[in-house]
């Protein structure tokens, strides 16, 4: 994945939109709410990931995943994938991998937004 550019956006803003009936200032609200959540998760993520702790690992890679998902993040969904998959196959190498990932697209996420604003 090294060295791969990124086309597509960090997030698909018609297809969220849509999903909560095109209130702009709702979306907005549920990124925020989203961003808060995943701060505290990537924080949880990454004491689990120091400590071999693949359950945490796991649960919270599902957890941002399905958040991901519901707000139309797909890059960020795809890492939280990779991430439930890391502990759930107890594979720490992958769950480093995975939480280098979702820094990078939560920061390009961050950096859209700012910039869209």
């Amino acid at each position: 994945m090294t060295g791969e550019v990124k086309t597509e956006l960090p997030i698909n803003r018609k297809e969220a939109l849509e999903r909560i009936g095109g209130d702009e200032s709702f979306l907005q609200e549920l990124l925020n709410i989203y961003s808060e959540e995943f701060e505290k998760k990537f924080a949880e993520l990454k004491q689990a990931v120091e400590g071999k702790d693949f359950k945490t690992i796991r649960e919270a890679g599902h957890y941002l995943k399905g958040a991901s998902a519901n707000l139309s993040l797909p890059a960020l969904r795809e890492a939280s994938w990779k991430m439930e998959m890391a502990g759930a196959n107890s594979d720490l190498e992958a769950a480093r991998e995975a939480l280098s990932l979702l820094q990078k697209e939560y920061q390009r996420l961050q950096e859209f937004l700012k910039a869209s604003s």
